[in-house]
């Protein structure tokens, strides 16, 4: 019988509970937390968001020049790169370094940093720090604090080990606790991996030797009077790729308003605080904002304060009675160094995006469309609040990075790239054709489902791993060798500068070789870049004896353009010449010219054996053709040792036709509201 059966059952699981020795009204669950505790199963635990960075007096205070009000075009072309200019002809006398006082409190939130004490000039210990980027989405001002930490992770859940290091806070990470860099990269078991922590970005750090012969030089400009210290490098680290932990504001965006809104608000607070009767004077705030007119500037004070037409105070500004003014605290929170960085990394590549041509900002509706990234340019795309916001997606899972190709900023697939791609895409290992796997897609079941989830999470996961690794691989060598230059692009005529090369000078000297200029066209933008580029060089090196080497001095020539124009008047063509100055103008009008001329060659069959156009000869086209040859091959041995990516074709289903049929009249093609149905006034009286 069932009952019996389940009788039977219910006796036989009470005297397993009894040997067992647990009593049925037991509803802790303490047999989870046993397991727990035994090292059977592990906890995953964060390793973010512990640590608290502290800033320095300066840099809480925003305090000049470190935080600079107004930045020039010069200043954001050469953003954290200042040009040294060494004296020439003259003997440099180093003084001697000053011996660090000890502090008698450890540097903290409740005591910072003063301006003194952020300095290179005193015997405390330094660290030079290298980044591997050459262009970090994100840096850092001066004053700014972050913080050293080392992360080991445990061989076994027993393991009680703590390893010595020389510089910075150990943190000991469990078997089963997440990366420290955003999955983005992982922590063996028993590696020790430093890293550099602040509130923007979290980057690994990878020792490097000294060299014997290196040292570091300070220069110290106090009343226009220069000194110059001379430092031992104890310890040296190049940081690898950075992974940013804030978004960039996009321009126009809601947080970049804020930021200049607060900006003179705080100034202001400061002001007022320093007066012993809370007034303001306008003409100060004028002087530390030049950019904004006074209609700005006392638009902008009517939010929180109000004028003084009479009484005491008269001519001059007060806090609002409803809004007192903030204590020193309260200031810091309303804007933080932080949002100055991001707004002054978001200026720097919206400078260089105009530099480039690109006038069409991003803004907060085109970074929430989905399809955004279609509708915009490579150097768009690659913009900072492109990248950050597509990197923090990526970590909450809600998108996935491209990897591999635009946005590496090794170029050799030794970092991440965040550019985004679908969701929908299909990864292919390295070595799997397209074809391959559509075929395999089809010959499914129609039951099957064509996305396959798991499988793709662990392609993508393992393209990660790939790529950690040969970062980890490349920084920690010592003694690295040259990598091989691929030969693909130096008989190429097309010298398209990066976005970030201001003035079009890197790369230069190794491309003119590659160009003879018999072959040029005259009045070519060939012919035209080329000139300029040896004048370019010839002036640079008369400028080596005067100026440092690093200090790239911009072209001071001028670029004649010369346009057929039809004249409004009589109707007849007329010669109209234009004299362009701007050197960033003048790279972005040859680079379209270079482009334009050189689809003109492809269109007039220059790779299909006709005869010579534009001054050409066969050995140049022959040589045009090798390189596009050469750099399909690349690009296919480049599939076969990285992970790639395609789009799904849409299923072709027969649509099914939606033949409708009137209520009124019962024909097919109408509904009854429709006013063609002639039934409808019957139905429907005027």
């Amino acid at each position: 019988d069932a009952n019996v059966i389940k009788e039977s059952n219910a006796r036989e699981a009470e005297r397993q509970r009894i040997l067992e020795g647990v009593d049925r009204f037991n509803l802790s669950n303490d047999h989870f937390y046993e397991a727990l505790q035994g090292g059977q199963t592990h906890r995953v635990r964060q390793t973010f968001g512990q640590l608290i960075v502290a800033h320095s007096l300066p840099s809480l205070r925003l305090q000049q020049p470190y935080f600079k009000l107004r930045h020039t075009r010069q200043d954001m072309r050469s953003w954290h790169r200042p040009c040294l200019q060494a004296p020439v002809g003259t003997e440099i006398e180093f003084s001697r370094v000053r011996s660090a006082k000890k502090r008698k409190e450890k540097h903290s939130m409740e005591n910072p940093w003063a301006a003194k004490d952020v300095t290179l000039k005193d015997s405390a210990d330094c660290v030079l720090i290298e980044y591997s980027e050459e262009y970090p989405l994100v840096l850092s001002n001066v004053g700014m604090g972050s913080v050293f930490v080392n992360y080991y992770r445990k061989r076994s859940a027993t393991d009680q080990a703590f390893p010595k290091v020389d510089l910075g806070e150990l943190m000991i990470l469990d078997l089963a606790d997440i990366s420290p860099f955003l999955n983005f990269g992982n922590i063996e078991a028993g590696q020790v991996v430093p890293a550099l922590y602040n509130n923007m970005f979290r980057a690994p750090l990878f020792q490097q030797k000294p060299r014997a012969t290196d040292f570091l030089v300070v220069k110290h400009v106090v009343k226009g009077e220069a000194k110059w210290f001379v430092r031992n490098i104890k310890y040296q680290y190049v940081v690898g790729q950075t992974y940013p932990l804030q978004e960039v504001p996009a321009p126009h965006s809601r947080k970049v308003t804020t930021t200049v809104k607060h900006r003179l608000q705080v100034a202001a607070y400061r002001i007022m605080n320093r007066n012993q009767y809370h007034l303001l004077q306008m003409a100060k705030l004028s002087r530390l904002f030049p950019e904004y007119s006074e209609l700005q500037i006392r638009q902008r004070l009517k939010e929180f304060c109000e004028y003084q037409r009479k009484g005491l105070g008269a001519g001059y500004w007060r806090p609002k009675h409803t809004m007192p003014i903030p204590d020193e605290d309260n200031l810091r929170k309303m804007l933080t160094p932080e949002m100055l960085c991001l707004y002054e990394s978001m200026r720097v590549c919206q400078q260089q995006l105009h530099d480039a041509g690109k006038v069409n900002d991003g803004s907060e509706e085109d970074a929430a469309d989905d399809q955004g990234d279609s509708k915009l340019s490579m150097e768009e795309i690659l913009a900072t609040w492109n990248l950050t916001r597509n990197f923090i997606n990526a970590t909450q899972g809600k998108a996935m990075l491209k990897l591999h190709g635009e946005g590496d900023p090794t170029g050799c697939g030794e970092g991440f790239s965040f550019v985004r791609v679908s969701m929908k895409d299909i990864f292919l290992r390295a070595g799997e054709s397209v074809s391959e796997k559509l075929a395999e897609i089809e010959a499914r079941p129609k039951s099957a489902h064509r996305y396959n989830v798991a499988e793709q999470q662990q392609i993508y996961k393992e393209e990660i791993t790939s790529i950690w690794n040969k970062q980890f691989r490349t920084l920690t060598q010592t003694t690295g060798e040259p990598r091989p230059a691929s030969d693909a692009n130096k008989d190429e005529n097309v010298i398209v500068p990066v976005i970030n090369d201001m003035y079009g000078d890197a790369g230069l000297a190794d491309d003119l070789t590659a160009i003879d200029a018999a072959h040029m066209l005259p009045g070519s933008a060939m012919d035209v870049s080329l000139k300029m580029a040896r004048s370019t060089m010839s002036e640079q090196q008369q400028q080596t004896t005067t100026a440092h080497a690093n200090c790239v001095q911009p072209n001071r020539k001028g670029l004649v353009i010369r346009r057929a124009v039809r004249s409004p008047y009589t109707g007849e063509l007329m010669w109209k010449t234009e004299v362009v100055r701007d050197l960033a103008v003048i790279q972005a009008y040859l680079r379209q010219r270079r482009i334009i001329e050189n689809l003109a060659r492809q269109r007039m069959g220059l790779f299909d054996g006709e005869p010579d156009v534009a001054g050409e000869t066969k050995s140049q086209v022959g040589k045009l053709k090798w390189a596009r040859e050469r750099r399909a091959e690349e690009a296919r041995e480049h599939e076969k040792s990285h992970m790639t990516t395609f789009s799904l074709p849409q299923p072709n289903k027969p649509k099914k036709e939606v033949v409708r049929r009137c209520g009124n009249c019962n024909q097919l093609g109408h509904m009854k509201t429709n006013k063609k149905c002639p039934r409808y006034y019957e139905f429907n009286p005027v």
